[in-house]
């Protein structure tokens, strides 16, 4: 079979705090219509052990993408906040083998104004974690805190995994110092975004419609930043309709 007229798999990139299990609701909302495939980044489920750098995050991009077997089937490239970086990065680098990217909250420019607060609410965390009396109170909140969030099932699969807490600081900081979202301009295959409509990072959507007069902007109604979680129907459906449109 040709790769022109190959299945499509999609390959999924969680966020920062989260792992592979956060794309349970999605992977449900896309069954029968796109095959799913997701990777663990350093410092998250599986890979908990690794301490996370971009190169490291890369490299697990590049191993799932691997995993597809690019030459016999069309990859699509999706990435949520944290993973929406990462795939962007990738997929400037390598998006010959590529035949589309997702980003779901990932718009924002990292280096923007919103820089400063994340940075000092890692800062923080890494402080937290580092004192004994704090880490656990620190860790129970954040499991709370993911429950009420993106709901009890879906947190209690990612808490199970291994959660990134821990990965958080270091995670933000390589976002901040080392994507911009002048790759958009390097990535030669169409780009759907995806943002709630109440999502922080919404703030960048002008900058990278500027960059990428082509790209495919979809609000979620109702939803925040973590809207592959909690409305999983809408955001599927606008990937396989997506999907559906690549040029073959």
């Amino acid at each position: 079979m040709s790769r022109a007229g190959a299945p499509i798999r999609l390959l999924l990139v969680h966020g920062s705090r989260l792992n592979a299990a956060a794309w349970i609701p999605l992977e449900e909302a896309l069954l029968g219509r796109v095959v799913c495939h997701h990777v663990d980044l350093p410092g998250h489920g599986l890979a908990t052990e690794l301490p996370f750098t971009m190169e490291g995050a890369l490299e697990a991009v590049s191993g799932g993408v691997a995993e597809l077997d690019p030459g016999r089937h069309r990859v699509v490239l999706a990435g949520h906040s944290l993973g929406g970086y990462v795939a962007m990065e990738w997929a400037a680098q390598h998006h010959m083998v590529l035949s589309g990217l997702v980003l779901m909250g990932s718009t924002a420019q990292p280096s923007s104004r919103l820089a400063g607060v994340y940075r000092a609410m890692g800062s923080a965390l890494r402080a937290g974690l580092g004192d004994e009396r704090r880490a656990s109170q620190l860790r129970e909140t954040d499991a709370a805190s993911l429950r009420r969030i993106i709901g009890e099932r879906t947190a209690d699969a990612v808490l199970e995994r291994g959660p990134g807490l821990a990965a958080i600081p270091d995670a933000w900081d390589a976002v901040i110092d080392e994507v911009d979202l002048r790759s958009l301009t390097e990535v030669d295959v169409p780009i759907l975004a995806i943002n709630g409509e109440f999502d922080q990072f919404r703030v960048g959507e002008g900058m990278a419609r500027r960059l990428r007069q082509d790209l495919e902007i979809v609000h979620v109604p109702g939803a925040t930043h973590f809207a592959p979680m909690t409305h999983p129907a809408p955001v599927a459906r606008a990937i396989a309709e997506f999907v559906s449109g690549l040029p073959a």
